[in-house]
């Protein structure tokens, strides 16, 4: 069969793109002519099989419409012809390429890597860790969600139309997870399958020993990932095991504050932080571990690193939050903390620290879930998934009820004004910043009317 994946990003950046470029592998292997669709902030492509458009990787602006992105993705669709769709992460896809899925009549298959397509920041938890049902609308203001990732209105009115376009457009989901199939399901998605990733499985580092005080972090280094509540937790950790071992492994934007709060803890900072390593060498890394820590504070839908350590038998100690229960099972492949809770992971830490049987327990029943989640398990159930919607021959596009066309067009002229105006205000406040820097009192405000008569004639056109 032909099918066309299409993505926000063609980049392995996370756990949601190398999972896409691993079913395009696999697709490929058993005779499937597979082609990817997708943006990049750096490269363009455009070959038989792969068609990559250069654009930001967030644009307030393009939220509704991307009229270059959409021009390729047409010109691509009839390129390949492709008889199947499947779309991965679509957040910053423009909701205009989405109701352009639904005037093909290939149907059209959508892995729900995370819970973007029912909240706006994709956290679905509150300001204050209330976990959230789901579902974007006013109540994302009410409940001090902006505290977990800044948002405005704008993106909450994107993301309304995001999910309802999906809705109308897509023809089945799959979801990694049974908690965010729970979640898409009660917010009014139809036709939606469980369907975990899997563990690329290789061989086990020889000749390395566990270090059986050493707890390793190993991922991106941002807030949702719960590092700070880690960090307070070592700090009571160490007053019980002083000789316990915190490595930190990653980098992200969170890398200077994090270290910051480290140094104000009284904890080794250099010995914890150790930045990135190479993919090649992160199985090396989880062999030497005793435990490894996941102490997020977000609706987690099936993180790629319970999968890594299941592969390398390795316990784990994590936030009962999101979809993170149903493969960290307490008392069988690691224990289960209470999320942003200092003290009770610092507990479970402990506890799993001071008990080398357990360790051993946990790490037996690691290995032995690894058969649950190989290519060959995935595949055999993506493929009827696949060859279901295919059975049903052709989509009628007709019953797909688009968003209507000049509902698309006037968000996207609303969209456009305001980044317009956003960028001329960030124009004049950088020009009065230097003028105040660099000359002298009193002459700022004679250049600022200057300044406001230039962008007004440079910008006002361009608005029209």
């Amino acid at each position: 069969m032909r099918v066309l994946q299409v993505s926000n990003f063609a980049e392995p950046l996370g756990g949601a793109e190398v999972h896409m470029h691993q079913v395009i592998e696999a697709l490929g292997a058993r005779g499937h002519r597979v082609a990817l669709f997708a943006g990049s902030e750096h490269t363009e492509e455009h070959t038989e099989l792969r068609r990559v458009v250069k654009r930001p990787a967030w644009s307030p602006a393009d939220l509704i419409h991307d009229p270059k992105l959409l021009t390729a993705f047409e010109s691509f669709l009839e390129e390949f012809k492709p008889e199947l769709i499947h779309l991965h992460n679509a957040s910053h896809l423009p909701i205009s390429l989405i109701t352009t899925l639904g005037s093909h009549a290939a149907p059209v298959l959508m892995t729900v890597h995370d819970a973007s397509v029912v909240c706006a920041n994709a956290w679905l938890v509150w300001g204050d860790g209330t976990p959230c049902p789901g579902g974007v609308g006013a109540k994302c203001l009410s409940n001090g969600c902006e505290k977990n990732y800044p948002f405005d209105a704008r993106v909450l009115v994107a993301s309304r139309l995001r999910t309802e376009a999906l809705q109308s457009n897509v023809d089945a989901f799959a979801s990694p997870s049974r908690f965010l199939l729970e979640r898409i399901s009660e917010d009014g998605f139809e036709n939606v399958h469980h369907l975990p990733y899997w563990i690329e499985k290789s061989p086990r580092p020889e000749g390395i020993e566990r270090d059986h005080d050493q707890v390793l972090f190993l991922g991106r280094l941002a807030r949702e990932k719960g590092l700070d509540v880690l960090l307070r937790a070592w700090a009571r950790v160490q007053q019980a095991r002083p000789q316990a071992r915190l490595t930190i492994v990653g980098s992200g934007p969170e890398e200077q504050d994090l270290r910051s709060l480290a140094a104000e803890l009284g904890l080794d900072v250099e010995a914890i932080f150790v930045g990135r390593v190479p993919h090649d060498q992160v199985a090396e890394v989880q062999a030497r571990a005793a435990i490894q820590v996941i102490p997020s504070i977000w609706g987690e839908n099936s993180p790629v690193s319970i999968y890594e350590s299941y592969l390398a038998g390795l316990p784990m100690v994590a936030s009962s939050i999101g979809g993170i229960p149903e493969m960290v099972r307490e008392g069988e492949t690691g224990l289960l903390a209470r999320p942003r809770d200092p003290e009770h992971l610092a507990q479970r830490l402990v506890e799993l620290l001071s008990d080398r049987e357990l360790q051993e327990r946990l790490a037996a029943g690691c290995l032995a879930s690894v058969e649950q989640f190989t290519p060959e398990v995935h595949m055999d159930q993506l493929l009827p998934l696949y060859e279901g919607l295919l059975r049903n021959g052709q989509v009628d596009t007709a019953r797909r009820p688009p968003i209507a066309a000049d509902h698309i067009q006037l968000q996207d002229a609303i969209f456009r004004q305001l980044h317009e105006t956003e960028s001329w205000a960030q124009d004049m406040l950088g020009h009065i910043k230097n003028l105040e820097g660099d000359l002298p009192p009193g002459t700022p405000i004679k250049n600022f009317a200057r300044h406001v008569k230039h962008l007004v004639k440079r910008r006002l056109p361009r608005a029209r």
